[in-house]
C-alpha cells in the first residue's frame, strides 16, 4: 500500500509539472489563442470620432479605431522591431468600432454615455494612419464582436473612461510572423477597459479624443472547449 501511494504521489507531481509548463493561452496544434478568464488578451492604442445625430441615430454615434500594441502569446505584432518605430504605421493588427448612442445621462460633472454596436479586428498589410480612419479597416477581418459600451466623461477635466463588453461573433485564421493564428472562438466574451482625453472641439478638426487600454478575457465559450 505504501509503495502504491508513493507511485501515485510521483505521478501526480509529474502531471502537475507538465500542466504548469504548458502555455494555457495557445492551442499550438491550431495556432489558436485561447481566452482565459481574468487574463489580458491584448492592448490597444486609438482615437475616437464622435458623430452628430442623424437618420437612425437620434443621439449620435461614434467611430473608434486604432491598433493592437500587444497580443498575448505573440511577439511580433509590429513589422519593425525597434520600439521607437512601433505605432499605427507598423502595426500588423488594427481595430475599428462603430457604435450607436442609446442613452446619455448627466450626473454632476459626469456625462454617462451608453452605446451598442460592432467591433472588428483586422490583419492589415499596408500602413494605417490616424489621418485616415478607414485605413484601420482596410484589411482582412480576423475577429468580430458585438459590443455594449459605457463611457463616463468628466466634463470638467475633459477625460473619459470606457468599459466595453464584447461577445465574439466570428473569428478567422491569419498569418503573423509565418505562423497561423486564430484569436479565440465564437461565443467568447472579453472586457475592454480604456482611458482617454477629449480635445476641445470648437474650430478644431477631428479626432474627438485619444485613448489607450487593454482587453481582459471574461468568459471562454466552454461549449467548444
Amino acid at each position: 500500500m505504501e509503495r502504491m501511494m508513493r507511485r501515485l504521489f510521483v505521478v501526480t507531481v509529474l502531471s502537475f509539472i507538465a500542466s504548469s509548463t504548458t502555455p494555457a493561452s495557445a492551442d499550438h496544434a491550431g495556432g489558436r489563442l485561447e481566452f482565459r478568464g481574468g487574463h489580458v488578451m491584448f492592448e490597444v492604442v486609438g482615437q475616437v470620432n464622435n458623430l452628430a445625430a442623424g437618420p437612425g441615430t437620434p443621439l449620435g454615434s461614434s467611430n473608434q479605431f486604432g491598433y493592437l500594441s500587444s497580443l498575448d502569446g505573440v511577439s511580433d505584432v509590429f513589422s519593425d522591431p525597434l520600439p521607437a518605430n512601433q505605432n499605427e504605421t507598423t502595426a500588423a493588427l488594427t481595430f475599428f468600432t462603430n457604435v450607436v448612442t442609446t442613452r446619455i445621462t448627466a450626473h454632476g460633472p459626469f456625462s454617462i454615455v451608453v452605446r451598442d454596436g460592432v467591433t472588428t479586428i483586422y490583419r492589415i498589410m499596408a500602413p494605417a494612419s490616424f489621418a485616415a480612419p478607414d485605413s484601420f479597416r482596410a484589411g482582412t477581418p480576423v475577429l468580430s464582436a458585438n459590443i455594449h459600451q459605457q463611457v463616463i466623461v468628466d466634463t470638467v477635466e475633459r477625460t473619459f473612461t470606457v468599459v466595453n463588453m464584447n461577445t465574439v461573433t466570428a473569428t478567422a485564421r491569419f498569418e503573423l510572423g509565418g505562423d497561423p493564428i486564430r484569436i479565440g472562438r465564437r461565443g467568447d466574451v472579453f472586457r475592454t477597459t480604456l482611458s482617454g482625453v477629449l480635445r476641445i472641439r470648437d474650430g478644431v478638426p477631428p479626432p474627438t479624443g485619444h485613448f489607450a487600454g487593454f482587453a481582459v478575457a471574461v468568459q471562454p465559450n466552454v461549449e467548444h472547449h
